[in-house]
């Protein structure tokens, strides 16, 4: 395709269609929203302000790993590892938006024992989320403080698709 310049010489146009076309690629990639693109994307996460943190209680609790998705299910969450409300969640998450992810132990009999999640990492071929959890417990040289608690700790992260599993590596902080 081609047009005449008023000086008779022709001008080819479709250099400038292929570059209009890659700006428009390039758009769509990087800057839109659209969610054909999303998985592109790198994936959001956040740590929710007050955590990881520990929770002391009477009872003996089981460990907990939690895909949270509604308020109702954070409500849960934290009632069940703290029965005296005093844990809370003083950010608003967007539960169209993202979905938390919570752990904690077992309960502890001394204090010293804490658990963090620390990486998530993507695998698109089996299209599973794996969450690995450090769980940190004291060693032999550490004085032991007893009282009852549990380690719990919460992070947001993009809604995905992706089926979550989690992994724990344990690991022993000596005092000295």
């Amino acid at each position: 395709m081609s047009t005449n310049k008023p000086n008779g010489k022709k001008i080819n146009l479709i250099p400038l269609f292929i570059l209009m076309g890659l700006l428009i690629l390039i758009y769509f990639v990087f800057l839109s929203d659209n969610e054909l693109f999303k998985l592109n994307k790198k994936l959001e996460v956040r740590r929710i302000n007050g955590f990881p943190t520990v929770a002391y209680t009477d009872k003996y609790l089981e460990k907990q790993r939690a895909v949270i998705t509604s308020e109702e299910e954070l409500i849960q969450f934290l009632n069940y590892v703290d029965e005296s409300g005093y844990l809370t969640v003083r950010e608003d998450i967007d539960f169209n938006r993202e979905m938390l992810l919570g752990v904690s132990t077992d309960t502890n009999d001394a204090e010293g024992v804490g658990i963090k999640i620390r990486k998530l990492y993507e695998d698109k071929d089996k299209n599973t989320l794996l969450v690995s959890i450090q769980e940190t417990e004291p060693g032999s040289t550490c004085e032991i403080v007893e009282n009852k608690n549990v380690a719990v700790d919460l992070v947001a992260v993009d809604i995905t698709g992706m089926k979550v599993e989690f992994e724990r590596v344990k690991q022993v902080k000596e005092c000295n």
